[in-house]
């Protein structure tokens, strides 16, 4: 399937740094402020959805971002990267609501998956993808696909794991650095439940929006959040490709792990990227091994059929990325999160003449100024944020991303994608916003205009004859 649709949900930590005595406000106190302060820039009070065609929300005990449809995972790595600078730039507003209401001290809002109780919250992944091909039917192809995913899934960690400091689900098995956030809570390998189940596979949701007919949606929850979009572009592209070789039946052999879960954990475990993972035929291979596996069956795939340039970029990405991780990891830096963040780190330790040794660390007064670059690093806020400070060090005080422009970014949190339904959506709320009319959009699927419903079932729709003429007739305006 050349046209599909990607989406991601990002679930924010959210906290509040209180002065002294200080009332503490609760959970969902700080993200209803943080949705009013995101009301009075980009949306209406009596909807989650906002003009960017997004929708923000309180979901036990911290914010999510849903994101809008987007037709490629380049569209949805910038509008992940806008929703960050979206959140940062309405925090100002939103801690004054917080001073309105007696709550004296600040908002902290972190994009990370982990925190220092042990409770985690993710960034999942939406594809649309097929439901069956013409050569298996839906059960057979799920089996399928979920035999091909699980080792790019487990592997994929060192192309886009943000790094995290402590092993284990609250460190309680030793003080060190692992790639992955989300590594140690993932429990089983196919799951159908998010919270108590959380597998490598998620089949649980196939029949969600956007996944009518022979689609269905892939609903991925084992995800680290990036800061960098980098880091988010070869997340999400790598497996849209790897999505097309499937659904092609176009793959080949590919190694097959015989413990999953365990892989996940060494590689998760092993910044060197070079620990052996026992494959179901006894061999041994490492995660950059396995990687340039698919990337080959990726490389020959596009020379036999058309590529978009796009994913020809991707593909020179994840070269490029497998290459610098074997033979200078460094060159990353900026670019993959957790290289970023361990380089960080281990400045710091050498600083004071220490290395990753758990046992030395445990009890060392440094392992709280580490945790802090841990957390800092996370920040949306750019005047807090390690990332931005680095990022700003590198490439100007107004600068983003490393992989996006500053102007592409401002404009991306305004204004809703293209090319999907999302732009219907984001268009609808934009004009109630400035007539003050009332409309509907309570779903993914449909909009109401002055009692008229549009219907948007095929997330493809970014056009509307009906709605633009309801708009123009002022049919938004009698609604009020």
């Amino acid at each position: 399937m050349r046209e599909r649709i990607f989406s991601l949900e990002t679930e924010y930590g959210i906290a509040f740094l209180g002065e002294q005595r200080s009332s503490e406000p609760t959970k969902e106190t700080l993200v209803a402020i943080l949705r009013r302060a995101l009301t009075n820039a980009v949306g209406l009070s009596d909807s989650a959805f906002l003009t960017t065609g997004a929708k923000f929300y309180h979901d036990v005990g911290h914010a999510e971002w849903a994101h809008a449809e987007c037709r490629s995972a380049r569209e949805i790595a910038l509008y992940d990267k806008a929703a960050d600078a979206l959140i940062a730039s309405v925090l100002p507003h939103a801690n004054r609501i917080l001073q309105s209401e007696g709550f004296r001290g600040r908002m902290l809002v972190i994009k990370n998956n982990v925190d220092a109780h042990g409770n985690t919250y993710g960034c999942h992944e939406n594809y649309m993808a097929e439901r069956e091909t013409p050569w298996l039917d839906h059960d057979d192809y799920l089996r399928l696909s979920v035999r091909y995913l699980v080792p790019f899934l487990v592997t994929r960690l060192i192309l886009c794991a943000p790094g995290r400091v402590g092993l284990g689900r609250r460190g309680e098995q030793g003080f060190a650095f692992q790639l992955g956030q989300r590594a140690d809570f993932i429990n089983a390998v196919v799951s159908r439940d998010t919270r108590d189940m959380r597998g490598i596979v998620h089949v649980g949701r196939e029949n969600e929006p956007f996944s009518e007919g022979n689609y269905r949606r892939l609903h991925l929850i084992l995800g680290d959040a990036c800061m960098s979009g980098y880091g988010t572009f070869l997340k999400v592209g790598t497996l849209g490709l790897l999505l097309r070789l499937l659904e092609d039946l176009e793959i080949g052999d590919i190694p097959h792990l015989r413990e999953p879960l365990r892989a996940m954990h060494t590689v998760s475990r092993d910044p060197s990227c070079t620990a052996l993972l026992t494959l179901y035929d006894g061999r041994q291979m490492t995660a950059i091994d396995i990687q340039r596996i698919y990337l080959e069956q990726v490389m020959r795939y596009a020379e036999r059929y058309p590529t978009s340039d796009e994913e020809r970029e991707l593909i020179a990405l994840w070269a490029e990325t497998l290459d610098a991780l074997q033979h200078n990891p460094l060159r990353l830096f900026g670019k993959i999160d957790w290289i970023t963040k361990k380089s960080l780190l281990d400045r710091l330790l050498a600083q004071n003449g220490l290395a990753w040794n758990a046992a030395a660390l445990e009890k060392h007064p440094i392992r709280y100024q580490l945790q802090e670059i841990d957390i800092q690093y996370h920040n949306v806020d750019p005047s807090q944020s390690l990332f931005y400070k680095i990022l700003r060090s590198q490439r100007g005080p107004e600068a983003l991303d490393t992989f996006w422009d500053a102007a592409s970014v401002q404009l991306a949190q305004r204004m809703p994608p293209p090319y999907t339904r999302a732009r219907i959506r984001g268009e609808v709320i934009a004009s109630a916003r400035r007539t003050g009319g009332r409309v509907e959009v309570k779903g993914w699927s449909e909009v109401r205009i002055g009692g008229r419903r549009i219907d948007l079932r095929n997330p493809f729709t970014f056009f509307s004859a009906e709605a633009y003429t309801l708009l123009k007739e002022g049919r938004l305006a009698e609604s009020r």
